[in-house]
């Protein structure tokens, strides 16, 4: 511990300036131990170590003895990318200031910070850190208003719409081509239809079987939809999604298909056909009469 305070004492020559004294306590502590490591990939390429071993790190005016204890591809707000990109070190803080305070009695002051909340509690806590007087609130980041920000922003906010309309058109296309592909099924099934009703077949168990038939193919045709649909999300979107220094972000995009939202599609554009399919099953001319336009007997 280091205390400074002003004595009054100003000397002769130095008017100027106030003459300070400091003291000095140093508590008697255990020997500091290697500091444990995490290295990117980029760090271990360019210093030609690998995880398990021991190496000198300057930090500051000081050198920390490190021990790799693993290795990772990125670190969140390390700069990638660029040409004297040398990779990047995690460290403990408390470690590496255990380690510098019993080296050369100072230690190093953090400049960021970050803060995980309670669900719901971001705004509370940030407000109590912005209203302290030691601290600038520009400097007080939120995640969730930076959300808010990208969300309410007009030019970000075109793109999103057009999406989900360009998802509506789509399903709106693809139940009217499941309705008219069944309404045309039924036509041409019409005479076979009519045989079934003359043998006295009713027409609510054939209502019955074509929806099983049509329900069987629309249900496939959806899974495979979304099944393709779910792999292009995953792939493509992690590679269109950049920073605003047009580099990837790290970490990586996470792509979440609400499963609500998408059983809800699903569920409204297989209704569709469906539904279209058993009114006209419903409604099918008399055995006599299909058989009659068909050319039966």
């Amino acid at each position: 511990m280091t205390l400074s305070y002003g004595t009054g004492y100003v000397p002769e020559d130095m008017s100027w300036r106030p003459s300070p004294l400091t003291i000095g306590l140093q508590v008697p502590q255990r020997a500091a131990a290697e500091v444990a490591a995490l290295a990117t990939d980029r760090y271990l390429d360019s210093t030609g170590a690998r995880p398990g071993q021991r190496m000198d790190v300057r930090i500051g005016d000081a050198t920390v003895p490190v021990r790799i204890v693993r290795a990772v591809r990125e670190l969140p707000s390390a700069p990638t990318g660029a040409k004297d990109d040398g990779g990047a070190l995690l460290v403990d803080l408390r470690a590496v200031n255990r380690v510098l305070l019993a080296r050369q009695g100072t230690g190093v002051t953090p400049n960021e910070w970050w803060l995980a909340t309670e669900p719901g509690a971001s705004a509370r806590v940030a407000g109590a850190l912005r209203g302290r007087p030691d601290v600038d609130p520009s400097r007080v980041v939120v995640r969730d208003e930076i959300a808010g920000q990208l969300r309410d922003d007009p030019f970000g906010a075109g793109p999103g719409a057009a999406f989900g309309a360009a998802a509506l058109a789509a399903a709106a296309l693809t139940a009217v081509g499941f309705a008219v592909s069944a309404a045309g099924s039924l036509r041409e099934r019409s005479a076979e239809f009519a045989v079934l009703r003359a043998l006295g077949a009713s027409r609510r168990r054939l209502a019955r079987v074509v929806l099983v038939e049509h329900g069987v193919l629309v249900g496939l045709a959806l899974a495979v939809g979304v099944l393709l649909g779910a792999v292009l999300a995953r792939a493509v979107i992690p590679l269109i999604m950049l920073t605003a220094e047009a580099t990837r972000p790290v970490p990586g995009v996470l792509v979440e298909l609400p499963a609500a939202r998408v059983a809800a599609l699903l569920a409204a554009v297989a209704v569709a056909p469906l539904l279209i399919t058993a009114v006209l099953a419903l409604r099918r001319a008399g055995p006599v009469t299909s058989l009659r336009e068909r050319g039966g007997e």
